[in-house]
């Protein structure tokens, strides 16, 4: 996953943005764009126990359990900027034309 600075409504599939943007301050949360199907989903730091935690250059996130996008429902596990994909039996099939 590629950190970007775009807005949430320009990210492209396999890349997330910090929010707030200046990174003096507590991390909110990301926005993160599924590589599966492009949809951004919000991943709130603290939120029904996920912990994100970013490397000092802030290039690399972590997150303590996978986040499901909500649009295709796939799990996203990021770990250390790496991004791993897992389907279950939530997942949507999503076919573009």
């Amino acid at each position: 996953m590629r950190p970007t600075d775009k807005r949430p409504c320009k990210l492209e599939r396999g890349e997330l943005r910090r929010v707030p943007q200046d990174r003096r301050g507590l991390i909110v949360g990301y926005h993160v764009c599924c590589p599966r199907c492009g949809f951004v989903t919000v991943a709130l730091n603290g939120h029904a126990g996920l912990v994100i935690t970013e490397s000092e250059d802030g290039e690399r996130v972590t997150f303590s359990e996978p986040l499901r996008c909500l649009y295709c429902a796939v799990l996203i596990a990021l770990s250390d900027g790496e991004a791993q994909l897992e389907e279950d039996e939530r997942v949507r099939r999503v076919q573009y034309r």
